[in-house]
């Protein structure tokens, strides 16, 4: 028994066999142009919607900073970034002078990650984004503390945060569960 061939002829695609290979030729189109997209974009330098840490860090100061109405009639022009200023340290003991100018601190701790900011003497919780399989439990996230617990198994971290002279300062108790997760468990914040 022959198949293939009726009458030596090479048979014709049938309606099935032609919709698979229209849909794999649809399928690479596709993808090539999906990766050549990719690939203009990375080539260019075009933004692709992530901001740096400072970029968040200008967009929450302009966030927080209001807005001073224009008289009418009056055109307006688009508010340029300016970046938060970062307090040099000191060797006077006397404590600055108040400000309303936001110190915002990142800190990666055992379990993940919490940001706050301070405005003189008032602490606000940014975010507290906790690492994969930890759970985040935010107990304060302010006037006068930030306290934030991450828990995973039998291991936890205990963050407070406070406002030291205008600059978040991190308190981290960490116990870990001995399971070798390659966290510092020294109990330090790293900024």
């Amino acid at each position: 028994m022959r198949t293939g061939t009726a009458s030596g002829r090479p048979r014709r695609l049938t309606g099935v066999g032609a919709v698979a290979v229209l849909t794999w030729v649809l399928a690479v189109v596709v993808g090539s142009a999906i990766t050549w997209r990719a690939l203009a974009v990375v080539d260019s330098g075009e933004r692709t919607g992530v901001l740096s840490q400072s970029e968040v860090d200008v967009a929450l100061a302009q966030a927080r900073t209001p807005a001073t109405p224009a008289p009418s009639g009056t055109p307006t022009a688009e508010p340029t970034p300016t970046p938060t200023p970062t307090p040099t340290p000191t060797t006077d003991p006397s404590p600055p002078a108040p400000t309303d100018v936001d110190v915002a601190r990142t800190w990666t701790v055992p379990g993940g990650i919490v940001a706050v900011s301070c405005r003189d003497a008032v602490i606000t919780l940014l975010y507290a984004t906790p690492s994969d399989g930890w759970t985040v439990e935010v107990r304060s996230a302010g006037p006068e503390r930030v306290d934030v617990e991450l828990h995973r198994d039998r291991a936890e971290t205990k963050l407070t945060g406070t406002c030291v002279a205008g600059t978040p300062e991190p308190q981290v108790d960490s116990e870990d569960d001995g399971s070798g997760s390659g966290s510092d468990d020294d109990g330090s914040a790293h900024d």
